[in-house]
């Protein structure tokens, strides 16, 4: 039965979706951008769905830094024509393909071929992880700051957070896997099993925007990782959500890390006063019409061709 409130939050996602579309068309219009000389890498995985928001947030993030690389993660369904697009907006930019980021033991899927793509690029720069879903709105000083201290960073989700100590997250996570499957909670609820559970550290952020400094973390730490929590949670480490988990845990237990301040970055339900940086996930990308505007002031502030 379609209740009158569904059927106006159908409605309104709806325009807010199609005022969005309208938005971005702007995009392909705007005035290209180049890698310059920044010390880092920026690495995005891209679906063909998203070449237009990936444009969006590439460009709106290169308003304010001009990274010396900028590499595209293509996923299969990634055309040679989409191909042609991105390089035409984005002089530079390199394309690889996902499937060489594929490791025997290691899950496919679920974005792990960019976590693999990230620690071999890591070895030999600081890379900065930038989803197709986010918008920069002003400079980044949190992350500028992060670079150059060559300290890898990660997304937060709540107010005030910071690195715990495994054991620490998984006595938070235990009674909430009781009356949950999901794939983060319940390998939250196991960080105490992990060999090195008493000196590591975890934090609960997004992957979403994550940085990873030079010689941070690496394939063989990451399939170690891997292989532990594999063995703990059986099948259920392919689930969609592990690669986020994994992620997070490179950023926390890298030499030097840090946790972007919230909600000076954040998801757009989140927004006060002072935001510098918004991640549209999925479950309120068109709650409102912030994605449109967002995308209007962006392909504003660029110029056009």
């Amino acid at each position: 039965m379609v209740t009158i409130k569904s059927f106006l939050d159908k409605t309104r996602i709806a325009l807010n979706r199609h005022r969005f579309d309208k938005a971005l068309e702007k995009i392909v219009r705007s005035t290209p951008i180049a890698t310059g000389t920044d010390p880092f890498t920026v690495l995005s995985m891209v679906h063909h769905r998203d070449v237009e928001s990936y444009l969006l947030a590439i460009k709106s993030f290169c308003r304010f830094f001009s990274p010396r690389r900028i590499v595209m993660v293509c996923d299969p369904s990634i055309t040679d024509q989409d191909r042609i697009q991105i390089a035409h907006h984005v002089r530079g930019i390199e394309f690889v393909r996902a499937e060489d980021y594929r490791v025997v033991g290691i899950p496919q899927g679920g974005c792990w071929e960019r976590l693999i793509a990230i620690s071999e690029f890591a070895q030999s720069d600081y890379v900065i992880q930038l989803d197709a879903d986010t918008v920069a709105l002003s400079d980044m000083p949190e992350v500028r700051n992060a670079v150059s201290g060559a300290a890898s960073f990660v997304l937060a989700t709540e107010d005030d957070q910071d690195f715990v100590s495994c054991s620490e997250a998984a006595k938070w996570a235990k009674p909430r896997a009781e009356s949950s499957e999901h794939i983060q909670i319940l390998g939250e609820a196991n960080m105490d099993r992990l060999p090195n559970f008493e000196t590591a550290r975890y934090v609960r952020g997004c992957a979403g925007f994550s940085g990873f400094a030079q010689g941070s973390f690496n394939r063989s730490k990451l399939k170690s990782f891997s292989d532990t929590m594999s063995q703990i949670l059986n099948d259920k480490w392919s689930a969609w959500g592990t690669e986020q988990f994994a992620s997070n845990f490179m950023v926390a237990n890298s030499p030097i890390a840090t946790v972007l301040p919230h909600p000076k970055y954040c998801h757009p339900g989140r927004e006060k006063s002072g935001t510098v940086f918004l991640h549209f996930i999925g479950y309120v990308r068109f709650n409102t019409d912030r994605y449109a505007r967002a995308a209007r002031e962006t392909c504003s502030a660029l110029g056009t061709t």
